[in-house]
């Protein structure tokens, strides 16, 4: 008899245990950031910039790009 009390106490937390495990992964997983946030909370950023403060991050993504591109005779 006690035996089978403690057997369903046992199982009763090892369910809730994995419930909450499940719940918790369920909701980080549905609150994580992906690049494409990031991507777009970037691009919102600098269009709230004006164009004067905007001007130096346009000429290193000109600058970055340029000095991408290789010799193709190499």
């Amino acid at each position: 008899m006690i035996a089978a009390q403690t057997a369903v106490i046992v199982f009763a937390v090892l369910a809730l245990a994995c419930g909450a495990g499940l719940a918790t992964v369920l909701f980080r997983q549905q609150h994580q950031t992906g690049i494409y946030d990031g991507i777009e909370n970037f691009r919102r950023h600098i269009d709230a910039l004006s164009p004067e403060a905007r001007r130096n991050v346009v000429n290193r993504q000109v600058e970055t790009r340029g000095s991408d591109r290789t010799d193709p005779r190499l």
